[in-house]
Order: C-alpha cells, then sequence, then structure tokens
C-alpha cells in the first residue's frame, strides 16, 4: 500500500531479508509497469520467535501494540500469557490481554477471569472481557485499538479471526472452530495478514500459536520482562537476586503481602529455571 492508500503488488528482490507484515518497503517501477521491492525500511519494533533452529523468524514489524488473546475452550493458559507479555517487553510493544468467548463462561467462571485480569490490570496491562457473539462486547477492546497498529497472538482457537472479522465485518475472513476429537483449535490462520481498520488503525491477524516459548531467553530478559517482579526488585539486597532462596528479596516480600501473585511468580520461577 502506498502513502495515499493505493493498494500494489510489489514482488521483493530475492537477496531481501524475509518480509512480514507490517514491514515498510521501497518499490521501484520495473519495464512493462511491474513493482518490485528493493529496500527494506528499518523496522521501529519486531515480534519475532525462535525457530527449532534457535534462530529468530520474525510475525510482524512496526506494531504498537499485541492483543494477547485467550478463552476457554480451549483452555486459559498464563503461562503462554507471559511470555507474550515478555516477548511485548523486549520488543517495545505495548500489551493488551482480552479474554475472549465470556459468553460462555457461568458466574464463578467470569468471577474468576476477572480476578485473574485485576491481576494483571494492577501491573499495568489493559486487561478485557469480550465476546464476538453479544452486540457491545466486543466494544471495549475497539476502543482501546484506536488508532494503533495491532497484532493479535494467542494459541489457536481463541477466536483471533472472529475477532477480526467482527472488527471489520466487510472482510472474508475464514473462521476455524474447536477440534472436536482434541479441543484443541484448528489452524484457520495459515499465514499473517494485515488489515487496515480506518482511523489510522491496522490490525495483523497472525497464525496461532499452541507452544510459544522463551526458552531461547537468558534468565535476566525473563527477569526485565516481569514487570511487577522488576519493579519490586529495585528494593531487593542484592543487585543481582534471582528471587528464589537470595535473603532481603523484595519480590519475596510482595508475595508474602499480596502485592505479587502467587501464580505469576510460579511463572516466573518455571521460566528461569527450565
Amino acid at each position: 500500500m502506498d502513502n495515499t492508500g493505493v493498494m500494489h503488488r510489489a514482488v521483493p528482490l530475492t537477496k531481501l531479508t524475509q518480509l512480514v507484515a507490517g514491514d515498510r518497503v521501497r518499490c521501484e517501477l520495473e519495464e512493462g509497469g511491474s513493482l518490485r521491492v528493493v529496500e527494506l525500511l528499518d523496522r521501529d519494533t519486531v515480534l519475532a520467535r525462535a525457530d527449532r533452529r534457535g534462530q529468530h523468524k520474525p510475525l510482524a514489524a512496526n506494531v504498537s501494540h499485541m492483543v494477547i488473546v485467550s478463552a476457554s475452550p480451549p483452555g486459559i493458559d498464563t503461562l503462554l500469557i507471559d511470555q507474550f507479555c515478555i516477548a511485548a517487553e523486549l520488543a517495545g510493544i505495548a500489551a493488551v490481554i482480552a479474554i475472549n468467548k465470556s459468553d460462555l463462561l457461568d458466574d464463578v467462571q467470569l468471577a474468576d477471569c476477572e480476578q485473574l485480569l485485576d491481576v494483571y490490570r494492577k501491573i499495568g496491562y489493559p486487561s478485557l472481557l469480550i465476546d464476538t457473539k453479544s452486540p457491545g462486547k466486543i466494544d471495549p477492546l475497539q476502543t482501546e485499538l484506536a488508532g494503533c497498529t495491532v497484532v493479535l497472538v494467542g494459541a489457536s482457537g481463541v477466536g483471533k479471526s472472529s475477532i477480526v472479522k467482527r472488527l471489520l465485518p466487510d472482510l472474508d475472513v475464514r473462521i476455524g472452530a474447536i477440534s472436536q476429537a482434541t479441543g484443541l483449535g484448528s489452524h484457520t490462520t495459515s499465514v499473517t495478514y494485515w488489515y487496515e481498520m480506518g482511523s489510522g488503525a491496522s490490525i495483523i491477524d497472525s497464525p496461532g500459536v499452541r507452544q510459544y516459548s522463551v526458552e531461547h531467553l537468558l534468565a535476566e530478559q525473563v527477569r526485565v520482562g516481569y514487570v511487577d517482579l522488576l519493579r519490586a526488585s529495585y528494593e531487593c539486597k542484592f543487585s543481582n537476586c534471582a528471587h528464589t532462596v537470595e535473603p532481603g528479596c523484595a519480590v519475596k516480600s510482595g508475595l508474602a503481602t499480596g502485592d505479587i501473585a502467587q501464580w505469576r511468580y510460579d511463572n516466573y520461577c518455571k521460566l528461569v529455571n527450565r
């Protein structure tokens, strides 16, 4: 898409770095009227994950916000949410947490979800309960995304494509279903798509990630990604405190007072002790 909003098709030079949704490029007009991508412009932000060889594989670029979508079914996985939060923090991308399919939850489950989201809200992450079936239930997310360039992430089956379809009803977005055999989501979106939402907002729908891992990160990077633990750590007795057995640990003190959620700390320990 050019600066006037007109969409063009262009073929990149083979020597270019792999292009992803959100990339800004420079194109040249060739004889015959076709366009060739000749340069990848600097990226402001990059969301990436490690491939099987441990190499970073970009998923999206130049995004301002990451919406971490969870739902039950297929299941709310706080460890997965935390890993996406770490990825967002390290990439300089603002994280928003959305629990979808709230219309399927009973009163007890809704209360549990609100309690969970309150933990993230206190940390500083906007956290929403939404559903794509009921009138007005997607509005809080739409308001949060106004003017932003957003990437949707989360396990397969949580309803990312349904969210895109609700936000952009005129688009033909194929919707998947939860597998009756496994309870896991089907990979409806197999490639990443960029959609313009108007008013300067854009949304990226990424392939479902059942197992997103930060195992390639150093323990120090994981600690930086846990911003609630990081804030508390400034009061630790030792600057290199790992928040496990050290005396004078402010994180452990925060656990005792309830300022830090036990499940957040448990997730942190799983990631640094892997």
